[in-house]
């Protein structure tokens, strides 16, 4: 099901930025901006990298590939297959997850919980049996296979035997590699044919870059080392980091400030930043803000000249010499949002703060997206007219021809005149009988859902009646757990101090007899995780009646005191609940969240309501064979979902 959200503004804002734009004048105080954004869809696009001469020797003739991963909502899930540039389905769906092809013909899925390869015919060049396959990159894919890692070539085959613990992307034609020895890792690096250039030995490194990678030796000692894996220059510095554009950011004390060295580890720029990133085209973004709240950012040259002041309150590299300056927008003061400038690395602002979100620029182009549209740049920041302009928050891409676009996190495809090749279906059958609606709600854009409606239920008040209460129940308001009456009270151009993003998916189907999740995650600015919610229904489409816990249970038994005692056993004895709160399980509750299937129940917690962020939704799994004395076989819950 489509899962998303995005970025807004307020009423004052556009008054906010009209000011910044005419007099170039911005408030003296420090910002920091967070930005949550899902865009997994389009791993395989960003991931492509290129090929040095060692690859090339090795590679089969590249082709260009016309086959696109496309969504189909379906009663099992997202199911994705591949289409043609004229929306026609090739490949069919079937798979869980799918990525673009690469240049020699390969695709990486992912179906029945495991990753795979297939080639352009859907034949599987690599059977599914992976725990996960990282996209292509440089003519090499790394897997993970019972938690240790190894590599396939732009062929699918697996290249030797050699697996590793850890395994990173290839960069300039080496990969960083790790064993674990002990309780820690040793890293060093490998070739594209799996040779190692040196020991396995170092205490970490990064990703070579123009011919060196950086690697750690010891506590303040680094070295660089070259393509024969051997060791250049040693920096005795409390803190080094990857070498690029022939700068590394070093610091002399633990913690900083940071300032910048050259590969013969001559200091450059001296160090006075509280945080300093990497050069990349030219230019670095760094700040004397010495507070993680309210911090702001500018930008300087390789001699350490301003290029651009210290009063943004985010900054990204975007690629081909651009640079999106943000500044802050809203009335949150602390972790406010950012509302966007395209400049260029010489310091030259090329556009006006009119941008909430801008993606890398690829070939010349760009896309962005303001509070209502999403559409293309150039590479001088302009809208691009002759091209698709669309409704929502999201992405832009030109590939193969067509256009892929992911807005509000729905994958779908556009030719140039912004006319739809495919787009995913609203609207999938459970049955002959029923069908599931996929209703967006957006009342603005920092709020999304996607709430399920059912249609074909016999009686037409209680259709209206099951479906009033999956859009209630759908709906999620911070400091109430409680289902709301009405909508939430979200006013269109209201800057939120939160993001949230709904969506649903299907535990059960069959004769009437629904199990559904409703699912959603809410990020507070400024927080340090995002909370995900959820919350389960089990319907009977004839009557309309949503099941409750103790509809399970005979009336006359103590089902709670069962219950209670079977969790609290799992967690006193179980060790895969150590991390539960000691004397958090208060026992059940009238409004229990639940869900089953056709041998077991399943009880289950949100994040800190008895253990802790990391530990995720708790489940307490209980066989039914555990519990079958107190169950009401012969009830109208047991049987329309387990006869």
């Amino acid at each position: 099901m489509p899962f998303g959200g995005s970025l807004t503004v307020n009423k004052n804002f556009f008054v906010k930025i009209f000011i910044l734009n005419t007099y170039n004048s911005v408030s003296n105080k420090k910002y920091k901006n967070i930005i949550y954004i899902i865009n997994e869809f389009s791993r395989g696009y960003m991931n492509r990298g290129k090929n040095n001469k060692q690859s090339k020797k090795k590679n089969t003739k590249k082709r260009e590939v016309d086959l696109f991963p496309a969504l189909k909502n379906t009663v099992d899930g997202d199911r994705y297959g591949y289409i043609n540039k004229d929306g026609e389905v090739i490949i069919p769906f079937k798979f869980t997850r799918a990525y673009d092809f690469n240049e020699f013909g390969l695709a990486i899925i992912k179906e029945n919980n495991k990753f795979g390869i297939i080639d352009i015919k859907g034949n599987y060049n690599v059977n599914p049996q992976f725990d996960n396959i990282n996209p292509y990159k440089e003519g090499r894919a790394i897997y993970t296979e019972k938690s240790k890692m190894g590599v396939f070539d732009q062929k699918g085959n697996k290249l030797r035997d050699v697996v590793y613990d850890y395994i990173g992307n290839y960069n300039d034609g080496y990969a960083v590699v790790a064993k674990m020895n002990g309780k820690s890792y040793k890293y060093g690096y490998i070739d594209l044919e799996l040779n190692e250039i040196t020991e396995v030995k170092y205490m970490h490194a990064n990703d070579f870059n123009d011919g060196f990678g950086l690697i750690k030796i010891k506590d303040r000692e680094f070295a660089l080392i070259d393509t024969q894996g051997n060791i250049s220059n040693t920096y005795n510095f409390e803190y080094v980091g990857s070498y690029g554009e022939d700068l590394m950011v070093f610091s002399i004390l633990l913690g900083g400030p940071y300032g910048y060295i050259n590969r013969d580890g001559e200091i450059v720029i001296s160090p006075i930043y509280c945080d300093a990133k990497e050069f990349n085209d030219g230019v670095a973004v760094v700040s004397r803000s010495n507070s993680n709240i309210n911090c702001t950012h500018g930008v300087i040259d390789k001699l350490g000249r301003q290029i651009y002041g210290e009063i943004y309150s985010d900054i990204k590299h975007l690629g081909e010499g651009k640079i999106a300056l943000g500044l802050p927008i809203g009335d949150n003061s602390i972790f406010p949002r950012s509302i966007y400038a395209i400049g260029d690395s010489l310091g030259t602002l090329l556009t006006k703060f009119i941008y909430l979100n801008i993606g890398m620029y690829i070939n010349g182009l760009s896309y962005g997206s303001d509070d209502k549209k999403t559409f293309f740049l150039d590479r001088y920041g302009r809208i691009v007219k002759n091209l698709p302009m669309v409704d929502g928050s999201g992405e832009l891409r030109a590939k193969g021809g067509i256009i892929h676009a992911n807005i509000d996190y729905s994958p779908y495809y556009l030719d140039k005149n912004n006319k739809f090749i495919y787009q995913p279906n609203k609207e999938f059958p459970l049955d002959k009988k029923y069908s599931l609606i996929i209703d967006k709600y957006k009342p603005n854009i920092n709020y999304l859902i996607y709430i399920p409606q059912v249609k074909g239920i016999h009686d037409e008040n209680i259709e209206k009646e099951v479906n009033s209460k999956l859009r209630k129940i759908s709906f999620y308001i911070p400091a109430k757990e409680e289902v709301i009456d009405n909508e939430p009270n979200i006013i269109e151009d209201q800057v939120l101090s939160y993001n949230y993003y709904g969506n649903f998916q299907i535990l059960f189907y069959k004769d009437n007899s629904l199990i559904i999740d409703l699912l959603g995650y809410y990020y507070s600015l400024g927080a340090v995780n995002g909370t995900p919610i959820r919350k389960t229904c089990a319907i009977d489409l004839l009557t309309g009646r949503f099941y409750k816990l103790k509809d399970l249970f005979k009336s006359d038994t103590n089902w709670r005191a069962i219950l209670n005692k079977i969790i609290s056993g799992f967690i006193e004895n179980d060790p895969s609940y150590e991390y539960v709160f000691p004397g958090s399980f208060k026992g059940i509750s009238e409004s229990q969240d639940f869900y089953i299937d056709k041998d077991n129940l399943y009880i289950y917690y949100p994040p800190y309501k008895i253990g802790p962020y990391s530990a995720g939704v708790i489940t307490f799994k209980i066989p039914f064979t555990q519990i079958e004395d107190y169950l009401n076989s012969q009830g109208d819950f047991y049987k329309k979902f387990n006869g």
